[in-house]
């Protein structure tokens, strides 16, 4: 029994073989096409991928470009801002020294002027004492001589002596004192002689 069932599974065996899988060829068919599929999927997928990256990429730069954009606009007008604020910070010691500058040149043309005026009110008032005095000069220049004429043997010469100086003293003084008063406005300095007298105050002669 078992005999002849083994020998019919045999011959069923050799009559009708079984396929096999290699040896299908629709089944290698549809595997191949399986597999073209899925290869024409990946390189469709992959121009995908690297447009979404190429993309992604783009995103990032214009976006790293618009960053670095705004922080040039930033700095630059923080740069402006500060250039401005240097600016107003420079132009108001500026106008300190100019306002500075103006008082002290108005300050210097003041004191000038107040020079000016003392300078013609004490070449003006030696100039009229010197005038007036000048009579006394030959007076006492008798009274008390000179010391150069020390040297006289007697007496009433140098008195006489001292008498004609004075009275060249007081031609000179005299003279001298009459330019004091018509050049007094004018640049010359006082050229009257010291006084021997002050019949009027409030002058003071540049050698005494």
């Amino acid at each position: 029994m078992r005999r002849s069932t083994l020998a019919m599974a045999l011959l069923l065996a050799v009559l009708f073989p079984v396929p096999s899988p290699a040896a299908d060829p629709g089944a290698s068919g549809e595997e191949s096409e399986a597999s073209a599929a899925t290869s024409g999927e990946e390189a469709a997928s992959k121009p995908v991928a690297e447009a979404d990256e190429e993309g992604a990429a783009e995103e990032r730069s214009e976006a790293s470009a618009s960053d670095e954009s705004e922080a040039s606009s930033d700095e630059s007008e923080a740069s402006s801002d500060e250039s401005e604020a240097s600016g107003e910070e420079s132009e108001k010691p500026a106008a300190e020294a100019s306002a500075d500058e103006g008082e002290g040149e108005e300050e210097s043309a003041f004191a000038s002027l107040a020079e000016y005026g003392r300078n013609v009110r004490t070449q003006f008032l030696t100039g009229l004492n010197g005038m007036l005095t000048s009579p006394a000069d030959p007076v006492m220049a008798a009274v008390n001589p000179p010391k150069a004429f020390d040297k006289a043997s007697y007496t009433y010469e140098r008195r006489t002596l001292g008498f004609g100086s004075g009275i060249l003293l007081m031609f000179y003084r005299a003279f001298t004192g009459t330019l004091d008063l018509a050049l007094a406005p004018g640049p010359l300095p006082v050229l009257s002689p010291v006084p021997r007298y002050k019949l009027i105050p409030g002058f003071e002669h540049e050698d005494e």
